[in-house]
């Protein structure tokens, strides 16, 4: 059935424009929020953020991800402004708030330690790398305390050994091919590639630091309270990213998304997710308990990070993100 309309065509084209107008700013309001988020680099890590893009989770929250890779400069361009959300190790947000910079912690991303030390083919248990050269990350990063527990395990100290300091994984397992040094600690892909070429795995880091987190969320609290919806965004995705990626279902389609986002190796991938799921290294609910905290503060008084008595936890964490959106 045809209508013919009542208006003259002039007059109908002018009110169409009138209606198109008054819904222009709805429009508007619900255009995507833009998130810059700063990562140290592209791998495992950032799973959950891939996975959410792959199903446009973050859009379907009003999100829309901008991620930039900043190396260990997350927390100085957090702090700076140049980035809305960062990510990095526990120890470098925590600082940088302490100082006074404008940032907390609002997800706990890697709840558990992904490493594990590899040594020279002759170095057959932690004891025998008393007096030896171990590559970690740098003297007050977060794999100092990784290996101080570790060495602890046995008798031992940071002061029976040597350390050389290497930030990336990569660089730390050339210098162990090479025979630079005589220990490294790794993280997946280079554990399983450690391994493949003969050197002794010493063991996990996690039996020794269980719950102990590696990688946080942290946003800059300027930003975060004038764009409390886009973080609620952001952390709904994520969380619904995690807990899709833990569903064994799931396993072919979350190595596929790796190979595509990260460029890596399918096995490589394959190997990770197992040894990701089998460890729990991606907290399932984003937060970090009260007793956790207390072991990160003391780990972080004893880098000289922190003074005792460690402030509160409510200084450096905001969980009303995680809280209203999470679950």
């Amino acid at each position: 059935m045809r209508v013919t309309p009542t208006l003259p065509l002039g007059k109908l084209r002018a009110a169409l424009l009138i209606v198109a107008c008054l819904f222009l700013p709805l429009r508007q309001a619900a255009a995507a929020d833009k998130i810059i988020l700063g990562v140290v680099s592209h791998g495992a890590l950032q799973w959950p953020e891939y996975t959410a893009q792959s199903f446009g989770w973050f859009k379907e929250n009003g999100v829309d991800i901008d991620m930039v890779t900043v190396g260990g400069g997350a927390a100085q361009q957090l702090a700076a402004g140049a980035l809305n959300i960062g990510y990095s190790g526990f120890p470098d947000f925590i600082r940088a708030a302490n100082q006074g910079a404008p940032m907390k912690i609002v997800i706990n991303g890697i709840g558990t330690p992904p490493y594990a030390i590899y040594a020279k083919p002759t170095i057959k248990s932690i004891k025998e790398l008393k007096g030896k050269v171990i590559s970690i990350g740098a003297a007050k990063d977060i794999t100092t305390i990784y290996t101080s527990a570790f060495l602890q395990s046995a008798g031992l100290t940071v002061k029976d050994v040597d350390f050389i300091y290497a930030k990336a994984t990569p660089d730390r397992f050339a210098a162990l091919v090479a025979g630079g040094v005589d220990a490294a600690i790794l993280f997946p892909p280079f554990t399983f590639r450690a391994g493949t070429q003969g050197f002794t795995n010493l063991g996990d880091i996690e039996p020794y630091l269980k719950g102990y987190p590696f990688t946080v969320y942290a946003v800059n609290t300027g930003w975060a309270q004038k764009n409390e919806r886009a973080v609620l965004g952001f952390v709904k995705a994520y969380g619904k990213a995690v807990r899709w990626l833990y569903d064994p279902a799931n396993k072919e389609e979350v190595v596929k998304i790796l190979v595509k986002f990260a460029k890596s190796d399918a096995k490589d991938s394959a190997d990770t997710y197992d040894y990701f799921t089998k460890i729990a290294a991606f907290s399932k609910d984003g937060l970090v308990s009260p007793s956790v905290f207390k072991t990160m503060g003391e780990g972080l008084v004893w880098l000289g990070d922190l003074t005792a008595p460690v402030p509160p936890m409510t200084n450096f964490f905001d969980t009303k993100y995680v809280d209203k959106a999470w679950k």
